[in-house]
């Protein structure tokens, strides 16, 4: 395990200056050309994101309470991922590939070529060669090399696994409980985040929310889109702080055409919207807005927004404010965030 914590801390080196090997470059403009919202600055983030997370002292700290459980035989896990962002499903094949367990990787349409390159990258740093796949009806199938399992990546169905992990829609999640409710598994639906506002929150920490609202186009699971802010609020200074960042997305087609369609819609209906020229802000009680507009619900106190979140909290990934996750920090989760709250590595670790 120990030379496998080694073999990802020399990857997130190279994560956190990918940018600069041609190699990369060429298939994040291939990647950006097969899905327009993977723009090579977006790429880039989700690469050096995880590239300054895959250091000796976090991983060694995250892993070492479970080493006293670490298997020694090597079943087959399979992962289906999203493909909402850039790698999302990284954090699942760090900790498969950590627990010793043969991949079988189902790849979203939207996120085909990353994950595969980065392990290819990952054997070559292991092994000091460069390790092609065996391709087959489809598949991709990696040998182990030195420490690190065999892993296979597929386009289409996974199969003879013993256990899996899936993320994906609402109406996905009915799929994978149907196909996949009688293998131990993790399967993952929709969650979103929110920010509990106070009305107190300084020029900083707005632009931080700025962040969290519109980094990766509002796409990830992480990224708020839902505000809870007290009655009687000022909407000016959180609409001035958007400004920048929306109005640059605004140059992006999908971001705009978004944007136009749900402000047609609204003005339409006559349903009440703010607007800084560049993106919506809805009063709603749901907590999943679409692009280019963000919902918000308000609160009397404390207790009742606490109450509000609380009910919900099945709902939610995480709960950007004070006291809560930093502004500015939603997309930056470190290796013990894991999505639904549910630890991935006792999954694996007590099957």
């Amino acid at each position: 395990m120990i030379q496998r914590i080694e073999a990802f801390v020399r990857l997130g080196t190279y994560m956190q200056h990918a940018m600069n090997d041609p190699e990369f470059l060429a298939v994040a403009k291939r990647a950006e050309s097969r899905n327009p919202l993977f723009t090579i600055s977006n790429i880039q983030r989700a690469v050096r994101t995880w590239g300054a997370t895959l250091r000796w002292e976090a991983m060694y700290s995250w892993l070492e309470p479970y080493l006293p459980d670490w298997p020694q035989e090597k079943r087959c896990l399979a992962l289906v991922m999203a493909g909402n962002i850039p790698i999302v499903g990284f954090h699942d094949y760090l900790c498969g590939v950590l627990c010793g367990y043969r991949l079988q990787i189902k790849l979203s349409s939207k996120d085909p070529l990353l994950l595969p390159f980065l392990h290819e990258k990952l054997l070559w740093l292991v092994s000091g060669q460069k390790i092609q796949a065996e391709e087959k009806e489809g598949r991709m199938d990696y040998p182990e090399s030195g420490c690190i399992p065999p892993v296979s990546f597929t386009a289409s169905t996974v199969r003879g696994f013993d256990a899996i992990i899936a993320t994906g829609s609402g109406n996905t999640f009915r799929y994978f409980e149907y196909y996949f409710g009688r293998y131990p598994h993790l399967l993952r639906r929709n969650r979103v985040a929110c920010a509990l506002i106070d009305g107190n929150e300084n020029r900083q920490e707005l632009a931080g929310l700025a962040d969290d609202v519109l980094a990766y186009f509002g796409m990830g699971c992480r990224n708020v889109s839902k505000l809870y802010i007290p009655e009687n609020y000022d909407f000016a200074p959180l609409l001035d702080a958007l400004e920048p960042v929306s109005s640059t997305l605004a140059s992006h087609a999908i971001y705009k055409d978004n944007y136009d369609y749900h402000k047609a819609v609204c003005m339409v209906n006559r349903q009440a919207f703010l607007d800084n020229g560049s993106i919506l802000l809805q009063q709603s009680v749901s907590l999943a807005s679409p692009m280019g507009v963000i919902y918000y619900e308000t609160y009397k106190d404390k207790s009742e927004a606490d109450t509000i979140l609380a009910a919900r909290q099945a709902e939610i990934q995480c709960v950007v404010g004070r006291g809560r996750i930093p502004f500015g920090k939603a997309q930056s989760p470190g290796l013990t965030d894991y999505a639904d709250g549910v630890d991935i590595l006792k999954f694996l670790l007590h099957l």
